[in-house]
C-alpha cells in the first residue's frame, strides 16, 4: 500500500530523508510551477531558507520513496562530492510484469524473450543484452548497462543506446561510460535494484528492455496482466551515504514492495 501524502522520515541539521509519494514532482520543471516535493519541503514553518534547500536526486512524477535534501551549502557540496564519487547509493524495488525465470536457463548466458520487441510502441530499442543467469545478491549482482538518448513525442522517453555512433551530442553517458543498473536481489516477479548513479527513466527503461516491464508503468510497455496494484510499481525504498560532519555511514529505509 502506497501512502499519498510526504512524510520526513528523518531530520537532522545538515540533511532530510524525505517519502515522495506517487504523482508528485520532485522539484519545479518551471520556475512558476509549485505543489511539488521541494515546495511542501521548505514551506514547512521548521524549514530553513529554502535558498539553502538542495535536493540531491529526483525520482520520476510516478515513481514513490526516499529523496534525500541537503539543508546548507557544505552539506551540498559534501553530498555532490559523494555523489560523483559512487559513494550515495540507492536501493528500489519493482514489480514486474514479467518473470525472469533464471532456474530454467540452460546456459550460463542468455537473451530474454524478444517477443514485447515486435510491439511498434517499442520502437527503438536496441536487441536485449545478454545477462549472466545466476541467482542476484547485493555482492554478485545482475548487471544491465548502457548509454540513452532522448526519444518520441517531446522527448519524454528514453532509449538505451550501446554505440557511441558518430558525433550523436544527444547521447547521455555517465563520467564517459555505461549507466549501470545492477539487479541485487529476486524473489518471482519482485527486483531489487542498486543505482549508484543514475539517469532520467533509467531502471523503468532498463527493465522494459530485458523484457521485464514495470506494472503500471504509463510510458513503458507492460503486460496485459498490469493493473493489480494502484500506483506505478517502483518505490525508492533504502538510502545509503556518509553523514556529512562525522562520516559515519548511514542507512535509511522503508518496506519495499
Amino acid at each position: 500500500m502506497t501512502n499519498n501524502e510526504p512524510y520526513i522520515l528523518d531530520e537532522k541539521d545538515d540533511f532530510a530523508v524525505v517519502f515522495k509519494p506517487p504523482r508528485m514532482h520532485s522539484a519545479p520543471l518551471a520556475k512558476k510551477e509549485g505543489g511539488t516535493l521541494h515546495d511542501w519541503f521548505t514551506a514547512r514553518k521548521e524549514a530553513v531558507q529554502s535558498s539553502n534547500v538542495n535536493l540531491m536526486h529526483r525520482l520520476d512524477f510516478d515513481t514513490h520513496g526516499l529523496v534525500l535534501f541537503a539543508k546548507n551549502a557544505e552539506s551540498f557540496k559534501f553530498f555532490k562530492e559523494l555523489q560523483d564519487k559512487g559513494g550515495f547509493v540507492k536501493e528500489y524495488s519493482a514489480i514486474c510484469g514479467s518473470v525472469l525465470n533464471l532456474s530454467s536457463v540452460p546456459d550460463k548466458n542468455f537473451v530474454p524473450s524478444t517477443v514485447v520487441y515486435n510491439d511498434s510502441s517499442v520502437l527503438g530499442f536496441p536487441p536485449p543484452p545478454a545477462i549472466d543467469a545466476h541467482a542476484p545478491s547485493p555482492e554478485n549482482p545482475l548487471i544491465i548497462e548502457s548509454f540513452f538518448r532522448p526519444f518520441g513525442p517531446g522527448r519524454k522517453l528514453v532509449r538505451p543506446v550501446i554505440e557511441e555512433g558518430k558525433k550523436n551530442r544527444e547521447i547521455a553517458k555517465d563520467n564517459g561510460g555505461f549507466y549501470r543498473t545492477e539487479i541485487i536481489g529476486k524473489n518471482k516477479n519482485t527486483f531489487t535494484v542498486r543505482l549508484k548513479r543514475g539517469f532520467r527513466h533509467q531502471i523503468r527503461c532498463h527493465l522494459c528492455w530485458i523484457g521485464c516491464p514495470i506494472m503500471n508503468d504509463p510510458l513503458y510497455p507492460q503486460p496485459p496482466e498490469a493493473g493489480s496494484v494502484p500506483d506505478m510499481a517502483l518505490r525508492a525504498c533504502a538510502l545509503f551515504f556518509a553523514d556529512p560532519r562525522t562520516g559515519k555511514k548511514l542507512e535509511y529505509r522503508i518496506e519495499p514492495l
